[in-house]
């Protein structure tokens, strides 16, 4: 073998291929090394055994050393192809066998190895694949073609060895980085799989000492029995304990069912705050279960269902959006439990209602009258109804946030809401009854939790004029804060004074306590400072 076949990290030298204008089929199994960044044309390398032959420009040296010592892969390549693809393909077959016999396969536990593997294992983990994908034809080809010296582990190795030994790894790495987290926030949520199986997944957020909002999905798992929030609650204890979560006083985070509520108390953990977007979202029920919206909502449910099972009425919709030249977007069918579903299905539906209408009157469409039952008024009304919701939506995707805190977002947006929601003179009767179901949920929310809510948007830099709030409450949240940053100060100084410069600013009351030391900026009413816009 040829002493520069081969780098110094053992894995071979990259052959180049000849220019696109060689014809002879026998480049298909040589090329040339580099030398200085230009080809090295005084010697072909066979690309099957890397053996340098001399070239002065004939190829027929070469031809007689490939039909030689490599009749069987040569021969494939000679056979007439369809295709560059299919002769690359018969190339790389016969390249991969060649170095796998040449160079003979990769020891389980040789370095190289052991990184594919790895790579596989995390490959089928982060994108939630099945173990077989390793027995699959593609994936197979694929793996071969990058290391054909490679043998792929089967499914059961994947299984029992490969993916324990991931979640070992990276649950040691997780609980490393908790042990530093001062406090941490629980997430958790129920849920059913396409194959009627119950999990529960629980998610922990913490701060990082170096002030970065971590996420980690701690553990989801088969739910047997009842989801009564006792069983709930003992689930989520077990995990603080798993986890050594207990002594970071664990803040808790659900949706807003009765059996998560009492999983929070069961599980001795405040506290206890509801998901926003699914409180919005259950405002937004409510006011879609208004009597006129609701009629409303199953007539266009009825024409949307009947484009999704019919072929043909879809087939005449795509003709029909194309004579009017609209967007070639399908329909949307809304689902009770996906978030803004409803007004996504008469966002799309009104966009569409031209080639809609003109679809429904074809004469080559069977039971088209009985499906169009909508109005010249209904389609006023479902533009009235996609402008007023569509605030909500916005706020639904904005605190639908995983990298940044939201929780001093939620009473300042919960206050613009309701005065987007307030009624005008100008609404229909329809919207009307709509705001009012939509207020009348929001409000009953977050009852006792105010003073967190408060706090939580005066520490935020865009809120901390509390412009949501009367004097009187935001004076008194100003004065909570500083008495909870003296006594913090106090308690991290033991009480020792360290003086310092102190910066006058016309933004700030005096110290809190008469304290000198302590100095916090402390906005005196909502009128001298102006909030951010929130929506």
């Amino acid at each position: 073998m040829d002493v520069n076949s081969s780098s110094v990290s053992g894995s071979p030298r990259k052959i180049f291929n000849t220019a696109a204008r060689q014809k002879s089929k026998v480049w298909n199994v040589f090329g040339f090394y580099k030398k200085d960044g230009k080809l090295d044309k005084n010697h072909a390398i066979c690309k099957l055994c890397r053996a340098p032959l001399k070239y002065t420009g004939s190829t027929t040296n070469l031809d007689q050393h490939a039909t030689r010592k490599h009749r069987e892969e040569y021969g494939e390549l000679l056979k007439p192809h369809n295709n560059e693809q299919e002769q690359a393909a018969a190339t790389q077959r016969a390249t991969g066998n060649v170095i796998t016999k040449f160079y003979g396969q990769l020891g389980d536990s040789s370095s190289r190895a052991k990184d594919i593997t790895a790579s596989i294992t995390r490959f089928i983990a982060k994108g939630l694949w099945p173990y077989n994908i390793v027995e699959g034809e593609g994936f197979q080809d694929l793996i071969h073609t990058l290391e054909p010296r490679y043998k792929i582990p089967s499914r059961q190795h994947i299984t029992n060895t490969c993916m324990p030994a991931l979640y070992a790894q990276v649950k040691s790495q997780v609980e490393k980085e908790l042990a530093h987290a001062e406090r941490v926030a629980i997430t958790t949520d129920a849920w059913t799989s396409c194959s009627t199986e119950s999990y529960v997944t629980i998610t922990v957020h913490y701060i990082s000492p170096d002030w970065k909002l971590n996420v980690h999905v701690l553990q989801t798992r088969a739910f047997k029995g009842s989801h009564t929030g006792k069983n709930i609650g003992a689930l989520l204890k077990q995990a603080c304990v798993d986890w050594n979560l207990l002594d970071k006083d664990p803040a808790l985070v659900t949706d807003n069912a009765t059996n998560m509520v009492l999983a929070g108390v069961e599980a001795e953990m405040t506290p206890h705050l509801m998901c926003f977007a699914h409180t919005i979202n259950l405002a937004t029920q409510k006011a879609f279960k208004v009597d006129t919206v609701a009629r409303l909502l199953g007539r266009v449910r009825k024409a949307v269902a009947f484009f999704h099972r019919s072929v043909r009425a879809a087939e005449i919709l795509q003709e029909k959006q194309k004579q009017l030249a609209l967007p070639s977007h399908k329909l949307i069918q809304d689902v009770s439990t996906r978030w803004n579903s409803s007004h996504d299905m008469l966002e799309r539906f009104f966009e569409q209602h031209p080639a809609i209408s003109a679809a429904l009157m074809s004469r080559d469409l069977r039971k088209g009258e009985e499906v169009n039952t909508l109005k010249d008024k209904d389609f006023c009304d479902i533009e009235d109804i996609v402008k007023l919701m569509a605030p909500v939506k916005l706020v639904t995707t904005s605190m639908s946030e995983d990298k940044r805190p939201t929780l001093s977002m939620i009473l300042p947006v919960k206050a613009k809401l309701k005065k987007n929601f307030e009624p005008s003179d100008e609404d229909s009767v329809l919207i009307r009854e709509m705001k009012q179901a939509f207020k009348n949920d929001l409000e009953k929310r977050y009852t006792g939790l105010e003073h967190l809510f408060h706090t939580a948007a005066a520490l935020d830099p865009r809120f901390k004029s509390l412009p949501f709030l009367s004097n009187h409450d935001a004076e008194r949240t100003f004065t909570s804060i500083s008495a909870e940053a003296a006594s913090l100060h106090h308690k991290v100084t033991g009480g020792s004074v360290q003086r310092g410069p102190v910066q006058t600013d016309p933004c700030q009351s005096e110290p809190a306590n008469g304290d000198p030391d302590v100095c916090i900026d402390v906005p005196q009413t909502q009128d001298e400072h102006k909030g951010l816009c929130v929506l």
